[in-house]
């Protein structure tokens, strides 16, 4: 079978890509190498693995890219709120139009299986009710947004798709990030600085980066359908970096400014029932950083670790992306 995965060099997708070569999928990998191609160094020889070099809002690429294609995995798009939030313009291409002519392609290409990374930000703020996928959404932001638009274009134009609305992300990867929570506060602590808080009562649910690969492998191999909250654990931000103080000693501050409203628990027992189940906890990524920033990682602060910081300040990344042209400092 072969896989025709976009994204495939980023945080989740380096990963996931390991995944399905090891499980015997050839995989073929449709990405602009944003942040280039070092975390496939030790695949990108792999005789089951194809590289494409474009982008996902380009429809010959992503044509050329569905020839033979069995099933299709949808990462690729501009993650979280303050990278989105750059320039809405091209948010809503990468993130909606781009997702929208996909499903459509994949439509009049009879994929077989047409599988989406959305996101729990879909349901906002809603921190009295306990969110199934049958639940109100209530986007708060433009990712969040962008996500559930897609979402619905998704069902309009592809019969019968799977779409993964995961939990926020944290754990080690080929492509580190510590623009993510867990993460941050993870650094933080090993680097003997405290960490900070900003309002601490926000529910949120958390999921492991390599659980969150597993759950697209699962879907793939047992060729379900259908829409599926994918999480490991529904805990506040602030018990959250008091978990990571008893692994990792350290001091923690609170802010009372609130700069990310989103606030929801959800459930993700509809997935729990096929037999899919995230294991990885903050202690496994507490050892997992340990070794990654002793070895690998020499400041956490460096912009390529951050999305937003790369958008905004890599004028690299910013040709690639922004086709209005690079954002301009103030």
């Amino acid at each position: 079978m072969k896989i025709l995965l976009t994204g495939g060099s980023g945080y989740l997708g380096s990963i996931l890509t390991r995944k399905l070569l090891k499980k015997g999928f050839r995989v073929r990998i449709l990405d602009n190498f944003l942040f280039g191609k070092h975390p496939l160094t030790d695949v990108i020889k792999n005789k089951d693995l194809e590289l494409i070099d474009g982008d996902v809002r380009d429809l010959a690429a992503v044509s050329k890219s569905l020839k033979d294609v069995d099933v299709v995995i949808h990462l690729a798009s501009i993650v979280g709120t303050q990278s989105s939030e750059l320039d809405p313009k091209t948010s809503i291409e990468i993130n909606y139009l781009a997702t929208r002519n996909i499903a459509d392609l994949c439509k009049l290409y009879k994929i077989k299986q047409f599988v989406f990374a959305s996101t729990c930000s879909v349901y906002g703020a809603q921190p009295n009710n306990f969110i199934s996928e049958n639940s109100e959404v209530n986007p708060l932001d433009s990712y969040g947004q962008s996500k559930f638009q897609s979402e619905r274009a998704i069902l309009q134009a592809y019969d019968y798709p799977t779409i993964l609305r995961l939990g926020t992300l944290f754990g080690a990867s080929y492509r580190m990030r510590f623009d993510l929570a867990i993460n941050l506060f993870l650094a933080q602590a090993l680097n003997k600085e405290d960490i900070t808080v900003f309002g601490g009562n926000q529910w949120r649910p958390f999921l492991h980066v390599d659980d969150a690969a597993e759950a697209f492998s699962f879907v793939v191999e047992n060729n379900m359908e259908g829409i599926y909250n994918t999480i490991w654990k529904n805990i506040t931000i602030e018990q959250m970096a008091r978990e990571v103080k008893k692994l990792i000693p350290t001091g923690i501050k609170i802010s009372k400014d609130i700069v990310d409203k989103r606030d929801y628990r959800v459930t993700g027992a509809k997935l729990e029932k096929f037999g899919y189940k995230a294991t990885k906890d903050i202690k496994y990524a507490a050892n997992e950083f340990k070794t990654k920033i002793s070895e690998d990682v020499k400041n956490y602060k460096q912009e390529k670790y951050s999305n937003y910081k790369s958008f905004f300040n890599s004028t690299d990344i910013q040709r690639k992306v922004y086709t209005q042209g690079p954002i301009f400092k103030k």
